[in-house]
């Protein structure tokens, strides 16, 4: 029995009005991910770029970044965090080194409280 979930659902905006002159600073992929977040029901923007992600909150939309999507798949023990954040800094992922030091701490402390009896 095939008991897998889709959690991810790949769409294009169907909106091609012209650019809200508010989104026009954004590049072309945040306007239209943040158009289609618009359009849905119950959506959650994945998106790391702050002005876009500001602009998303501005318009109700709820937004996560990479980082935390990561920090959950951990807690729910889905993703070795130290692991993953070794391979995310060999790609241009930028994301200040102070945050994903804390978020490591915050794993190990995870991990080390549920080893304990």
């Amino acid at each position: 029995m095939d008991r897998s979930i889709s959690l991810v659902a790949v769409r294009s905006a169907s909106l091609r009005t012209p650019a809200n002159s508010s989104l026009l600073h954004l590049d072309a992929g945040e306007r239209e991910a943040i158009a289609l977040a618009s359009e849905q029901q119950n959506s959650l923007l994945l998106m790391d770029e702050r002005d876009g992600t500001t602009v998303a909150r501005s318009r109700g939309i709820a937004v996560i970044g990479t980082l935390a999507v990561l920090d959950q798949a951990a807690v729910r023990g889905w993703i070795d965090l130290p692991k993953v954040f070794n391979r995310l800094r060999q790609t241009t992922f930028r994301s200040p080194h102070r945050l994903m030091a804390t978020m490591l701490e915050q794993d190990a402390h995870r991990k080390k409280k549920i080893e304990e009896p």
